[in-house]
This record gives C-alpha cells, sequence and structure tokens, in this order.
C-alpha cells in the first residue's frame, strides 16, 4: 500500500473500508496499490483525482473510484443522485474510465512502453449499497457492490474484473504480465520516490494518528472492568498503557472527581502534565517524587541520596498529611509505571492521599510488572502487593498497538518475551529492525554518525530521531561533527529541529519513530534484557542497534533458536 497508512483525515469511510481490505486481503500481498493519486492533467477536467490504483500481478491495471454513499439513483433527467449530493450528469462510471485514461496519459510520457502493453481498466465500487441496475451504459462486471464485498475477498472480486479486460484487449496483454517488477516500475513512475520522502511530516503524523487509533481500540479494557473501584492493568511494553491511563484520568475527572495521576519517570511526568493540562477537570499529573515534595513542603537536597527519596522523603510528606488534618487529597488515583511504586513508603503516602485509601478507594494501576522494573525502587511484586493490600482483579493486556509487526516480533526473540503479545496490530510497514556491531568506542561512533547520514539523506528529519543508550556518557556523546552540534537531550525544547538523546531509564514510558540503541554490551541476564527490551519496544517505525562485536554469536544465536529478522554484519 502506498501510502502504508491510510490518512487521518480521509473523510470517505467507503476508501476507509477499501483500504484495509485491499491491506489485509492475502491475496493481495504482491500487489501494488495506490491511494489517492492526484490527476492534474485530466482529459476532462482541470484536475481529478484517482481514489485507489491496483497493480496486480499477472493482470493488469485496475483504477477504482469508490462511493459509499447507502442511496444511488438516476432521476428522469439522467442525472445521478448519490446520497444527499446534489444532482451530476457525471456518471461515476464514466468518472472512473476518464481517470484511468488521465492516468494512461501520465504514464505514456514516463513508460511508453509499459503504457502501451498494460491491460488498464476501471471499475465503480459501492460500498454500502446493493448497486444491481441494468448494465446499458457501463458492463455489469465493472461494478462491485456492498454484496460483493461480504460474499468475496477483494483480491477476487478485482481478479475477475481484469480477466473481463484481458479478454477485451488481448493484443496490449505483456506475455504472461505484468511480472511484479513490471508492476513496481509503473509504480515508481506514477508516484517517484520523491513524494515520498517530501510526506514524511504526513508519514509521521498518519503513524502517530494510527497508533491512538489502535490503542482506542483498547478502550475496551477501561469498558469492561468500568465497574470495579480498583484495578490493575498489567501487560508488556506497547499495548497502549499509559494513554490508556490518560483516558482514565480524563473519564474519571469528567464525572468531577479530583483525580492525581502519578509515575515515576521525569520525562514521562512532564509529558503527562502537559497532556492533563489539557483535560476539562481537576487532574494534577507528576512523578510520585513531585507529588512527595510538594506534600512535604519542601525541596530535595543537593545530591540527594536513593535513601532519601526512597524512604526519608515519603516519611517527611506522609507526616505532613496527617499533621495537616485535611482531607484526603485526591477522589480517584491513577497510576502509571505501577511496577516502579510498589514500595511500602511509597504505598503508605498514596494510601494518605486517596479518599478511602488504597483498600476502599477508587485507583487504577497500569505496569509492566514483567521486564520493565529499572530504577530497583519497588521491593513488592505485584503478587507481594496484591497478598498484602487487597486481592484486586488485574486485566492483562496482551495486543500490542505501538510497534510494526517487524519490530515487535525482533523485539520478542532477543528479549525473550514470555508470554509474547497476542496480536500486534500495526501494519508491516518500513524496515526490519538493523544491528551493526562495532569493536572499539571510536567504530561505534562512526557508524553512528554514519547511521544519521543514512537516515537523513532518506528523508528523515532529527526530530523523528532519538538515540538511546543504557549509559549517561553513551555514543552519542562521542560524536564528531557535524553530529554533535546536532544532538540535544530529550526534554529541552529544541522546536523540532534536533536529534534528541537520553538513556534508556530516562525514556521509559515514551516513545520514538525512529530509536537508536547504542551501547548493547549485554545481552543475557535479566537487567540487561530488560534494558534492551525497555530501549527497543520505544520506536514506532525504525529501529537501529549497535552492539559490541563479542555479542554478535549471541545475538545471531537467539535469532536463530527464535526466528529469523533481518541485521547487518
Amino acid at each position: 500500500m502506498i501510502p502504508s497508512v491510510i490518512a487521518a483525515d480521509t473523510p470517505s469511510p467507503g476508501e476507509r473500508d477499501l483500504f484495509k481490505r485491499l491491506r489485509d486481503d492475502p491475496g493481495t500481498a504482491d500487489w501494488v496499490v495506490l491511494h489517492s493519486f492526484n490527476l492534474p492533467r485530466h482529459v476532462t477536467q482541470i484536475s481529478g483525482e484517482a481514489d485507489f490504483i491496483i497493480l496486480a500481478p499477472g493482470l493488469g491495471l485496475l483504477c477504482v473510484e469508490v462511493k459509499a454513499h447507502r442511496r444511488a439513483a438516476r432521476d428522469s433527467e439522467g442525472r445521478w443522485v448519490l446520497g444527499s449530493n446534489p444532482p451530476t450528469s457525471k456518471s461515476p462510471f464514466k468518472q472512473a474510465e476518464d481517470n484511468m485514461h488521465s492516468l494512461l496519459s501520465v504514464l505514456r510520457e514516463r513508460r511508453r512502453a509499459e503504457a502501451d502493453a498494460l491491460i488498464a481498466w476501471w471499475a465503480v465500487v459501492f460500498t454500502h449499497a446493493e448497486f444491481r441496475e441494468p448494465a446499458v451504459e457501463w458492463n455489469d462486471w465493472e461494478v462491485l457492490d456492498s454484496r460483493d464485498l461480504r460474499r468475496a475477498p477483494i483480491s477476487v472480486l478485482v481478479t475477475r474484473v481484469l480477466e473481463q479486460a484481458r479478454k477485451r484487449l488481448p493484443h496490449k496483454a505483456f506475455p504472461g504480465g505484468p511480472t511484479a517488477q513490471e508492476c513496481a516500475v509503473v509504480a515508481a513512475a506514477l508516484r517517484p520516490r520523491f513524494e515520498v520522502v517530501q510526506a514524511t511530516a504526513q508519514r509521521r503524523a498518519d503513524a502517530a494518528e494510527e497508533v491512538r487509533m489502535f490503542t482506542e481500540e483498547q478502550y475496551a479494557a477501561i469498558d469492561g472492568m468500568a465497574r470495579n473501584p480498583r484495578v490493575v492493568f498489567e501487560g508488556p511494553a506497547g499495548t497502549g498503557k499509559t494513554l490508556l491511563a490518560l483516558e482514565t484520568a480524563r473519564r474519571a475527572a469528567a464525572t468531577g472527581a479530583k483525580v492525581g495521576l502519578v509515575c515515576f519517570n521525569h520525562l514521562l511526568g512532564s509529558w503527562l502534565s502537559v497532556e492533563a493540562s489539557q483535560m476539562p477537570g481537576d487532574v494534577t499529573a507528576g512523578t510520585l517524587h513531585q507529588l512527595l515534595l510538594a506534600a512535604a513542603g519542601t525541596t530535595a537536597p543537593a545530591g540527594a541520596s536513593a535513601a532519601f527519596f526512597q524512604d526519608e522523603l515519603p516519611d517527611l510528606a506522609a507526616a505532613a498529611i496527617l499533621d495537616s488534618g485535611q482531607p484526603a487529597e485526591y477522589d480517584v488515583l491513577v497510576i502509571d509505571e505501577a511496577q516502579d511504586l510498589l514500595r511500602d513508603p511509597y504505598l503508605d503516602f498514596l494510601d494518605l492521599s486517596l479518599d478511602g485509601g488504597l483498600a476502599s478507594g477508587r485507583w487504577t494501576m497500569w505496569g509492566d510488572f514483567e521486564r520493565q522494573a529499572l530504577y530497583g525502587a519497588a521491593n513488592l511484586s505485584l503478587d507481594g502487593f496484591r497478598a498484602t493490600r487487597g486481592d484486586v482483579p488485574v486485566y492483562s493486556l496482551r495486543t500490542n498497538c505501538r510497534n510494526t509487526p517487524r519490530v515487535a516480533r525482533w523485539i520478542s526473540m532477543l528479549s525473550v518475551l514470555v508470554p509474547g503479545y497476542s496480536r500486534i496490530r500495526r501494519p508491516d510497514a518500513g524496515p526490519a529492525p538493523r544491528t551493526k556491531y562495532f569493536d572499539s568506542d571510536h567504530d561505534q561512533a562512526d557508524l553512528l554518525g554514519a547511521l544519521l547520514a543514512e537516515l537523513y539523506k532518506s528523508g528523515i528529519e532529527g526530530q523523528d530521531i532519538v538515540v538511546l543508550s543504557p549509559k549517561r556518557d553513551g555514543a552519542a556523546m562521542r560524536l564528531g561533527a557535524p553530529w554533535k552540534d546536532r544532538l540535544k537531550p530529550y526534554g529541552h525544547d529544541t522546536g523540532g529541529k534536533y536529534i534528541r538523546h537520553a538513556t534508556v531509564h530516562a525514556f521509559k514510558g515514551l516513545e520514538a519513530p525512529i530509536v537508536v540503541l547504542t551501547d548493547v554490551t549485554e545481552v543475557h541476564g535479566d537487567r540487561a534484557r530488560s534494558l534492551f527490551y525497555t530501549a527497543t519496544t520505544r520506536a514506532t517505525e525504525q529501529l537501529h542497534v549497535l552492539a559490541d562485536v563479542a555479542l554478535r554469536d549471541e545475538i545471531l544465536d537467539l535469532i536463530d533458536r527464535y526466528g529469523s529478522e533481518s541485521t547487518d554484519a
């Protein structure tokens, strides 16, 4: 599919439906489909647009006009009436035919041989109506309607149309073709690569909309557990926990409740705070430590130790709440990154902050209790929490809404994720993950610079790229010119002009279109796998890994044992 995702602002439900059918039908796996193709040099008007151009190996080209209206008629004056639109003299069949001839004119300018040999025809698809009018001004096989779509896959229906067209144009047929390669040549001539490069911003917006849309499908989890005042939602990275937590907070605030939205990670807390500020209602969002400091009425001393944040500060905050005699701060608590917050002093503070406490109040926890507890702050497992704080229901989320299938499968292999994802919702678009091996810090910096140059050359923008490392002084810190001047720490306002970098710990809970993970020197052991898994699951489009050459055999062994994906030498 070109583009690989349908634009979020596509108004036609018929186009959206047909896009999904063409994308998901196994019979179209080797087809090339162009959606929403502009025709600035139209044969009968100033400009036009073909809804879909289908290039099917062994069959030919079909120009498709989609009509999503629930009613189609022709009045006594011969005018077409589609839905509630004003009557028009332009037949949808004539529209589709003219689009096809305009398309061939464009192709003839660029690839005359292919244009002259290619079987090309047109069809009208009524996605929401049964169109069974007598065929006088069109052939009955040029029509596909809602009944056809219910009875047969789209690949079968398109094949029938092009087979009929082939009978009428036997002199134009490619010998046994067109082949898949010839279809690719035609597609490249019609929609050259430069159009794809120019669509970087649109691709970014489409991918974000796609992740949002698939995550919203998970709202059924919230709906299904709505009658439970206390629920733990658990699931691996990419299952939409943070966005679902935001939606839970929004719904609670809409009822008039005072909501606390809490997480552990500073960067995630900043993002949640911005999102919560745009919600109607009373939502306070931030990190647990920010809430602790505010409740205690203090600031963290310079160079404060982990013991201060994990034990002393929670005690100060709890004492301040008890001394105040004020009612609990929140009616509802929504706790993200819960795997890092299951520590008795933290839970005691949250218990005091919530009306009814953790035993009787309203709260939800969202966490990845299998792999993402990176900070070592928690002293309770999920089972331990439920044993001591109440046997609350647990809802398991296993559908990956963030990563593409190639990235998700590769992550599952190398992090040995068990159980794995039950479903990967994103389409299989984009390149497979890539691994490059370094033998020294200098070599890794060179590899990173070359990779960034390659991404820039392909049309990727700096704001789409995040370089992650398990170390504060990772490979990004050793880059030379020009790249060292194009990087900024994540969280700084860069105006979208810079590549960002961060530690894996700091970036937990966030995501980016392209993730480059550097300084990988271990893949075995719980901590190494947790770091690797947390970092690589941040990618929504592309994933690149720079690993020590000493790990090559271990990584290849994991790939041999669990599957096969792309890896560079």
